[in-house]
């Protein structure tokens, strides 16, 4: 046995146990085992009838829950379980809050414990008032935004004219004439004054590490968001496709980037929306690779909430409710909880691979990749012959590759010649090969994980 954020051993019962049971009810609830050393060996536990009538009493009345207190025989020992369900409201033990991390208990304070109180408390970042005047709202914003939410025919009634503090309160974005932190953060005209670090880095990276374009945008979220936009797409490729249109006998030129702009768009817009604005120790992060561009957000997913289910259709979770309102009635977001999905279908069309979501304590990240392994260029330089660069093409193509297509396009070589060029394929992990040997294709390679 060993000591984990939901398991800890003590040889004996001491108050102190009081602050560990209460950093579980705190967290996600745990196990203290009374009578096992620090090693996770049995010792046993002396006057066990006696703890198991006081203890419940004494945990009930310091800390207001009731654990389950259960004898138990290990390795021919007594011990004691002492089992705490997490709370879904705040714990204190003497008047201070504690939480388990790792096989840890920590004491709560300053920020960290605003943070803990609000989120068990239902209350959300943005709807919080603080210290704030009108002052320290840009007009100029405020009537931007009024422009764009008519334009979007989202919000009818609102009217450039009208008095900034009133277009607030319409909005939502104070609470008995105080401003919220949501007000501050969209409309303010320097939130940093208010909010460290609440700022969108982009860099640009060569070979992983080194860094060759660096900014970092501040001020509000409409400006964050504008200007790291177009910072990112100074950072990546664009090229040119043209078609004749006989009808118009004109030329039409498409512009082509290394990822859809649509994807690149709801990718910011989820960190910036989505990410924990009580974390102040990390910048909202976009950084790009020359295969590869990652977003980054403070804020991991809330509890029962998978990846996989962001993919599927399903209602919005809202981290920052007034925030998204704001940006949903600018015309910036289609419709909530859309995000994702908006950023897979467009990757697909674009014919680049699935993305990538992982979501842990550092917070959130949503990963693009574009895959450089079959340019004409990357198969030259790793030296396939002519009949394999025309396989690989016509697998680009269509998706797949048969030993009949291969036949077609190769004629005049031999079956045996063709089977070893489509075997030194895949030991190149270029392609996969799929089904038997009878009716066998090969498919493009999966991209293997990416570790930045």
């Amino acid at each position: 046995m060993i000591e984990s954020q939901n398991v800890e051993f003590k040889e004996s019962w001491k108050d102190e146990c009081l602050k560990t049971l209460c950093a579980f009810a705190n967290t996600s609830g745990g196990v203290l085992k009374l009578g096992i050393d620090d090693a996770g060996r049995p010792v046993g536990i002396h006057q066990v009838k006696r703890l198991l009538r006081e203890l419940p009493n004494k945990i009930r009345n310091k800390l207001s829950i009731t654990p389950s207190v259960v004898a138990e025989t290990v390795a021919g020992k007594e011990i004691i379980s002492i089992t705490v369900s997490p709370s879904p409201v705040p714990i204190s033990c003497d008047g201070r809050y504690y939480r388990r991390s790792g096989s840890n208990t920590f004491d709560l304070a300053g920020q960290e414990l605003v943070h803990f109180l609000i989120s068990k408390s239902g209350i959300t970042w943005d709807t919080v008032t603080g210290d704030y005047s009108i002052g320290d709202i840009d007009p100029g914003v405020v009537r931007m935004f009024v422009r764009l939410a008519k334009r979007s025919n989202r919000l009818d009634t609102a009217d450039e004219e009208e008095p900034v503090d009133s277009i607030l309160r319409r909005l939502e974005l104070t609470v008995n004439g105080k401003l919220t932190n949501a007000a501050i953060m969209l409309f303010g005209r320097e939130p940093q004054r208010f909010f460290v670090n609440t700022t969108t880095r982009v860099g640009r990276f060569k070979g992983g590490d080194i860094i060759i374009g660096d900014e970092e945008f501040s001020g509000n979220l409409i400006q964050q968001f504008t200007r790291a936009e177009e910072r990112v797409k100074s950072f990546i490729d664009v090229r040119y496709e043209i078609s004749a249109d006989a009808m118009q006998e004109s030329f039409q030129r498409k512009e082509i980037w290394d990822y859809p702009l649509l994807a690149i768009r709801e990718a910011l817009l989820n960190a910036l929306i989505h990410r924990d604005y009580f974390n102040t120790d990390i910048q909202t992060q976009i950084r790009i690779y020359d295969d590869a561009i990652r977003f980054h957000n403070p804020g991991s997913l809330p509890q029962g909430i998978t990846i996989e289910m962001l993919k599927t259709e399903h209602y919005s979770f809202l981290r920052n409710p007034l925030i998204a309102k704001i940006f949903y009635l600018a015309g910036f977001v289609e419709r909530y909880g859309s995000g994702i999905g908006r950023i897979v279908d467009a990757l697909a069309e674009a014919g680049l691979p699935e993305p990538e979501f992982q979501s842990d304590s550092f917070g959130f990240i949503v990963r693009m990749r574009k895959d450089l392994r079959f340019t004409e260029s990357s198969l030259r330089a790793i030296g396939l012959n002519e009949r394999q660069l025309q396989a690989m093409s016509f697998a680009r193509e269509h998706g797949a590759i048969t030993a009949v297509d291969y036949a077609s396009i190769a004629p005049g070589v031999s079956e045996k010649t063709r089977y070893r060029d489509l075997l030194d394929l895949v030991h190149r992990d270029l392609l996969e090969a799929v089904g038997a040997r009878r009716g066998r294709k090969y498919v493009l390679a999966r991209l293997p994980p990416w570790n930045a």
